[in-house]
């Protein structure tokens, strides 16, 4: 284990929160990921392509391919600092999360499947010392040959060089929450076994597709807020993220379909399709003279059936009601504001809505940030505390439009690994995990 001093920085701590964050390098501290480039700059010999082969196809993992090209490589230490200097990078403001988390009294260890040469060497070039690394040792020997030993490899494993599930496993009863920042393969384990996830990159879309909990993040300048603060308003989707209204929905654009000479669409098709507002849907599926009359259609049918075929989705009422008093709700949807606001005083939802908008109420439909301009105004709440949940990519882009974050509910039509791709805050697997997401987690 390797340790550097964080220069310029008290080494006395706050009220200790008893947390421990572990961070990836590659990728994540340095904001590129350089072992690769680094070996491969610094081979003699072309039979690490074999290896290297084995490792793409999942034969051997990255232990055995450093053992295997270890003595293929000639590198001095004027060569690995001229490397760092030009190929790595630290993230500029991962000083700035340092400090935050030395005043908070939180822990940092770097975790890294990378070389514990390129991660000092960094460090050095920044002042960063005092800092505990684990990581693979590269080792410059007098005569330029390389060796690569990997001190925190799991043996009942060995796959990783650095077996970052086994690291995190070592500090588990000596801290209350372990998070995990990292984001790539390297990471995956970890993260499973973490309290909480922040993920760049690859690893959020991961993290979503195993249900693993975690936070996207663009860098180390968002990390504090994330971890930190604390949600004042909500703005809820409608359909699919609160109510049940899939039948309904589908069996009104079928009538009109029909009535027109259409081919009928599946439940799938009407939620992918009709996602945007009823008049911008007609505009762009029917003939431009019959618009007008499939909106008359869809409506008079709709307004027979829409009550008795919608019902709330599951989790939805209890989330709502654990929420009263905690945060300001309130509805966003591409709906017409008629019949949500008719649907929520029939589900008993309008009383602890701050404000329920809807298509047609003055403002233009999703993925525009209007209507959410319009609720922060009315709730006079800063946009970092307010975030959008809705259940679809479209969703997901009105909240950035709207500058706001976005959670994802996965369903039955847009998975959580979907929704990940489309780069929400947080993905749901259901609303019921709603108000764990909300709690800050430092």
């Amino acid at each position: 284990m390797k340790s550097c001093k964080f220069a310029d920085v008290s080494s006395e701590k706050g009220p200790s929160n008893n947390i421990l964050i572990l961070c990836d390098f590659d990728g994540t501290i340095s904001t590129k990921d350089t072992v690769n480039r680094l070996i491969r700059e610094h081979l003699v010999a072309p039979e690490w392509r074999f290896h290297v082969k084995r490792y793409m196809r999942g034969d051997i993992g990255s232990r055995e391919v450093y053992e295997a090209v270890a003595p293929l490589m000639r590198m001095s230490r004027d060569d690995l600092d001229n490397f760092v200097n030009k190929h790595s990078s630290l993230d500029p403001d991962f000083p700035a999360f340092l400090q935050w988390a030395i005043d908070r009294g939180i822990d940092v260890k770097v975790v890294s499947d990378g070389f514990d040469a390129t991660i000092l060497t960094l460090f050095r070039k920044h002042g960063i010392r005092d800092l505990e690394i684990f990581a693979n040792s590269l080792i410059l020997l007098d005569d330029g040959k390389v060796l690569i030993e990997s001190p925190y490899f799991n043996p009942s494993c060995g796959k990783c060089g650095t077996c970052k599930s086994g690291i995190l496993r070592k500090f588990r009863n000596e801290y209350n929450k372990i998070i995990l920042i990292g984001d790539g393969e390297s990471d995956r384990h970890a993260a499973s076994e973490s309290d909480m996830v922040v993920a760049l990159k690859e690893l959020f879309i991961y993290c979503a597709k195993e249900r693993i909990p975690a936070l996207r993040a663009e860098g180390f300048r968002e990390i504090p807020g994330l971890l930190t603060r604390r949600i004042e308003a909500v703005t809820f989707d409608l359909d699919g993220t609160l109510l049940d209204s899939l039948d309904a929905i589908t069996e009104a654009f079928n009538y009109m379909f029909s009535k027109l000479g259409y081919p009928l669409m599946t439940a799938e098709e009407v939620v992918r399709k009709t996602a945007i507002s009823l008049i911008d849907f007609v505009k762009s599926f029917l003939k431009p003279e019959e618009a007008e009359l499939g909106i008359k259609i869809f409506r008079d049918y709709y307004d027979t059936i829409f009550l008795k075929k919608t019902t709330m989705m599951g989790g939805a009422k209890e989330t709502l009601e654990a929420l009263n008093g905690n945060v300001l709700k309130g509805i966003v949807t591409n709906k017409r504001g008629r019949y949500a606001r008719i649907l929520a005083d029939h589900f008993d939802l309008s009383g602890n809505m701050e404000l329920i908008i809807g298509a047609e109420d003055g403002f233009r439909a999703k993925p525009s940030g209007d209507m959410f301009e319009a609720f922060m105004k009315s709730v006079g709440i800063d946009r970092d505390k307010t975030i959008y949940v809705g259940d679809a990519p479209l969703d997901i882009k009105a909240a950035q439009n709207a500058g706001i974050d976005a959670f994802a509910v996965a369903g039955p039509i847009f998975s959580a690994e979907e929704l990940a791709l489309h780069q929400p805050r947080r993905v749901l697997s259901s609303i019921s995990e709603l108000l764990d997401a909300l709690e800050p987690v430092v």
